[in-house]
């Protein structure tokens, strides 16, 4: 993993690239690369890009910004490639000659035969910037998931980039000023979906795409989506090729030059990556695992991990997570850059440091949730497609004849039957974003002040949310919710959270349910194959029955979440309070002093549970405090 920064200037335009800037950007992303750092300035003055690296594969070797033997082309990368050793033999056999050892170097000599083309033959994590001096032309690229960010601002005379924000706002060019409806999108979601960001002038490249600038820069340009496959008709081939198809892509994901291991939770997808890990150790070496607990039960996923661990031998570091979460706070919301409401990444960035105490990669389950359909939220779905009219009567009645009684906890099964059921008239993609939002157009209505309401509309993020819904081509609900978490849940929430939490202390995960055949795969299967009455993720749990544990085949899904009800009334209590009653926040003209304070006599006093939508309020309000953008 790395981070790198840089400036191209358009054709035509007066004056060079000035490295010292690249530099000054790039500082902001070192924590990204530790190990060796590089410059580069074109010969032409056109193009100067500064990198951070760090060393996973050819450790000697790779140094970046890297150029081709003739001068003709340079790039910056970050990520890995997984299938390098392949297109390095087929390229030597065309009659390359490779100098390092690395997967960078395939980049220079795939892009001489290929051009931009080049990203359809990568299997790998990466964003990367190349310059072409031939051409006189800049390619920006990104991984199909977005596992790799890659930020850039177009300026009147040139093309900025960096790896992260707080890179990118260090060039003098580069302006402050807020996109109030990405403010209106963070309000609905907990992020903001690319390829907005928090910035007027800023912009995610999006996951699968690619961007050329020579007199100008073009629009990003999609080089991949997710294609159905054709399934096996039979059970048994089902179940072999699910199994097959994820244990290549864990094997793949193994070759480094230093420290390997595991984030293991309780849950499936990990649990399973470790086994297959551990069946391969006899090649690879032996399976260092880590596991984040919680004193509180309900969040612990220790014991499940635990049983895992012993099955397979492995070297097993346990840390219980006990974060004073007032102090690190402002840590955490300092390091996503702009405002990034998901609890799970303080424990996140914990497990993470404390792992890379021992390994410097470590594999994680993220991805099977969205390629198997392992949310509860898409058995909701499939539930809701299916309902006789007898059983969407007996819920809403059910629900109905509970409300006065349940709990106001939103993880208690009585409050999840309610939202179910208040969410059954509606039509599937507004079901989907009752699930998945924080505050909806009528409640963004009363929570911003009018003035501000008044310059955006506060329905947008509604609709943008029912069209990624709406224009995927898939026959059920499920494979519909699992295309739209693949376009934003999955790129502009899980993966920059475990982006960012793992290179602030430089640990780069690797996450092998994120191959792009794999998630094809998962895709294409039938609904029935990934939930049922019991849960979901079927054909995975029933593929890799014999090598899971008692515990984690019949364990219940938890998430990796954190109490964060309880941090609200008690350890943050105060922290809550002032900082979104703070007249210096409502003084900005943002949100409504007395909508603020409604959700919090609410959650205080026990009449709700505000939980996540405190948390996205307190993590804006204190980005607000410290990072003092133009209004």
């Amino acid at each position: 993993m790395c981070g790198f920064a840089g400036e191209f200037l358009f054709a035509g335009a007066t004056g060079r690239a000035d490295p010292a800037v690249a530099r000054c950007m790039a500082e902001a992303v070192a924590h990204r690369g530790p190990d060796d750092s590089g410059e580069f300035l074109s010969a032409d003055g056109r193009c100067a890009i500064a990198f951070h690296r760090l060393a996973v594969v050819d450790l000697a070797g790779s140094h970046q910004p890297m150029t081709s033997s003739d001068g003709m082309r340079t790039v910056a990368f970050n990520g890995e490639i997984y299938n390098f050793r392949e297109l390095r033999e087929e390229l030597v056999a065309a009659g390359s000659r490779f100098a390092s050892a690395g997967d960078t170097e395939v980049l220079l000599h795939l892009h001489r035969r290929d051009g931009a083309e080049l990203v359809s033959a990568l299997e790998g994590m990466f964003a990367f910037v190349l310059y072409d001096a031939d051409a006189g032309r800049l390619l920006l690229a990104r991984d199909r998931l977005g596992q790799k960010p890659l930020w850039y601002a177009v300026l009147p005379d040139r093309l900025v980039f960096a790896s992260e924000a707080p890179a990118l706002l260090r060039h003098p060019g580069v302006g402050r000023s807020l996109d109030h409806t990405s403010i209106c999108m963070y309000a609905t979601m907990g992020y903001v979906p690319g390829p907005r960001s928090i910035w007027r002038g800023v912009r995610k490249l999006p996951p699968a795409c690619r961007l050329l600038a020579d007199v100008g820069a073009g629009p990003p340009e999609r080089y991949w989506q997710p294609a159905r496959q054709a399934i096996p008709a039979g059970r048994p081939e089902r179940l072999e090729c699910v199994r097959a198809a994820v244990t290549a892509a864990v094997e793949s994901h193994l070759h480094a030059d230093v420290p390997l291991g595991a984030l293991l939770s309780g849950g499936l997808d990990s649990s399973i990556v470790v086994a297959i890990m551990a069946e391969a150790a006899g090649r690879t070496g032996g399976v260092r695992t880590f596991t984040a607990g919680f004193e509180d039960a309900s969040y612990d996923e220790r014991l499940a991990a635990r049983a895992t661990a012993r099955r397979w031998g492995t070297e097993h570091t346990e840390l219980v997570i006990r974060p004073a979460p007032a102090e690190v706070l402002d840590e955490v919301v300092a390091m996503y850059g702009e405002p990034f409401g998901d609890s799970s990444a303080v424990p996140t960035w914990l497990i993470c440091r404390a792992a890379r105490e021992r390994v410097t990669v470590a594999l994680v389950g993220d991805g099977g949730d969205e390629a198997f359909g392992g949310y509860d939220r898409y058995r909701a779905a499939q539930l809701s497609q299916s309902m006789s009219p007898g059983a969407y009567t007996a819920v809403r009645l059910a629900a109905a004849i509970v409300r006065p009684i349940a709990p106001r906890a939103e993880r208690s099964r009585l409050r999840r039957l309610i939202r179910f059921a208040d969410a059954l008239p509606f039509p599937p993609a507004e079901r989907y974003f009752r699930y998945r939002r924080l505050f909806g157009p009528d409640e963004l209505g009363r929570l911003l002040t009018p003035e501000f309401a008044e310059e955006v509309d506060t329905g947008g993020p509604a609709e943008w949310f029912w069209g990624l819904y709406e224009r995927a081509d898939e026959g059920d609900e499920v494979a519909l919710a699992q295309r739209h978490d693949l376009e934003t849940y999955l790129p502009d929430d899980l993966l920059v959270k475990t982006d960012i939490a793992s290179m602030a202390v430089g640990l780069e995960l690797r996450a092998p349910f994120l191959d792009h055949r794999v998630v094809s795969l998962g895709l294409s299967l039938p609904a029935e194959e990934k939930v049922d009455g019991r849960g979901g993720k079927r054909i995975l749990r029933e593929a890799f029955a014999d090598v899971l544990v008692d515990e984690v085949r019949r364990g219940r899904k938890r998430g990796f979440g954190v109490p964060l009800g309880r941090w609200l009334r008690e350890e943050l209590f105060e922290t809550v309070r002032e900082t979104l009653m703070d007249p210096g926040l409502h003084g900005r003209g943002i949100l409504r002093p007395e909508a603020v304070a409604g959700l919090l006599n609410d959650h205080f006093s026990g009449r709700g549970d505000h939980s996540h939508r405190l948390w996205a309020l307190l993590v804006f309000a204190r980005w607000l405090a410290m990072s003092d953008p133009v209004a």
